[in-house]
């Protein structure tokens, strides 16, 4: 079964989309503000009547910026992580105890970036609540899209794995911008667990990882930077004022 991947985003930002027989699928969302540049690089593809499901890989400002105005515009089955839902609710970022940068290098976004808020979406009683992986709703439909959770970044990080391609998209689940060379997140709330997600991924022999922020990368880049999160202490933020 044929799984187009499309990405109408940017380096900094990606936007994927999935083109599948029964429709289309939006892997997240963006910063708020960002539906009316969204909707029409998507109509150039599509009529948005055929935006059927938006996939949900976290809760964080960048990816659930515009979800709430996309919601009211789309016909779309959010698909999400049930961890989410309260996230989603607060319209903030999580800073749980213990969260932190990865890196000195990923401080300095703290520097660019202070706000870290968006409008409080409520999840719609048609949504698909994902409780654990034992939830599959796209394969359920026939698609060879499996869901991963893949946390470590965030409580409710979840991801898609293209069974017939190979293909990975992880949302936050690894990084390939200039900020995060070692293919690290910037932000970890559990190394850990964080590792542990990248074990899962190589586990698949995934053809390509494809993350939310920078360009896609083989998966023996994981390989080559996995011992980064054994033993690792993120950097907490400073308080804000």
């Amino acid at each position: 079964m044929q799984i187009k991947i499309h990405e109408i985003g940017s380096y900094a930002l990606r936007n994927y989309l999935l083109e599948t027989p029964i429709g289309w699928i939006a892997v997240d969302t963006g910063y708020p503000g960002g539906e009316d540049a969204f909707l029409k690089r998507f109509t150039t593809l599509a009529p948005l009547d055929r935006l059927k499901y938006i996939f949900l890989t976290h809760a964080h400002d960048d990816h659930a910026g515009f979800l709430s105005a996309l919601l009211q515009k789309a016909d779309a089955t959010l698909v999400l992580n049930s961890a989410s839902v309260p996230l989603l609710a607060s319209g903030e970022n999580s800073e749980p105890p213990g969260a932190g940068y990865a890196t000195r290098l990923a401080t300095l976004f703290a520097l660019v970036k202070k706000e870290h808020s968006f409008p409080p979406v409520a999840v719609p009683e048609s949504a698909d609540v994902l409780q654990s992986e034992a939830d599959q709703p796209f394969l359920a439909l026939g698609l060879p899209l499996r869901v991963l959770f893949l946390t470590g970044h965030t409580s409710d990080s979840i991801g898609l794995y293209l069974e017939e391609t190979g293909d990975l998209l992880c949302g936050d689940a690894a990084m390939n911008a200039v900020i995060s060379r070692g293919r690290h997140t910037i932000w970890l709330e559990d190394p850990a667990e964080f590792g542990r997600s990248w074990d899962k991924m190589l586990a698949l022999h995934p053809k390509r990882i494809y993350p939310s922020h920078g360009n896609p990368f083989p998966p023996s880049d994981l390989v080559r930077y996995r011992h980064f999160y054994d033993g690792r202490k993120p950097i907490p933020p400073k308080k804000r004022s």
